[in-house]
């Protein structure tokens, strides 16, 4: 073989890993998109939640205080 046809074979070759290696690049920039979409709506599921929990500790906090004022003697008891 001639110092051009390994030039040839070795451009070729450079161009193929070029081809592969912006493929995979294209890949894992679609799987990173796809992975931030995900995580930006847990993020927004994760604020619900919280807010969520915050509702009902003050509604059980609420629920306790008024249990405490409660006077047992003057309820019935449920047989009646």
């Amino acid at each position: 073989m001639n110092a051009d046809s390994d030039n040839a074979i070795d451009v070729s070759h450079q161009e193929g890993r070029l081809v592969r290696l912006e493929s995979l690049v294209m890949h894992l920039q679609r799987d990173f998109e796809t992975l931030n979409a995900v995580l930006l709506k847990q993020q927004v599921a994760l604020e619900r939640l919280g807010l969520s929990m915050t509702r009902l500790d003050d509604r059980l906090a609420r629920l306790g205080e008024e249990d405490e004022t409660r006077d047992p003697l003057a309820e019935r008891p449920p047989h009646y």
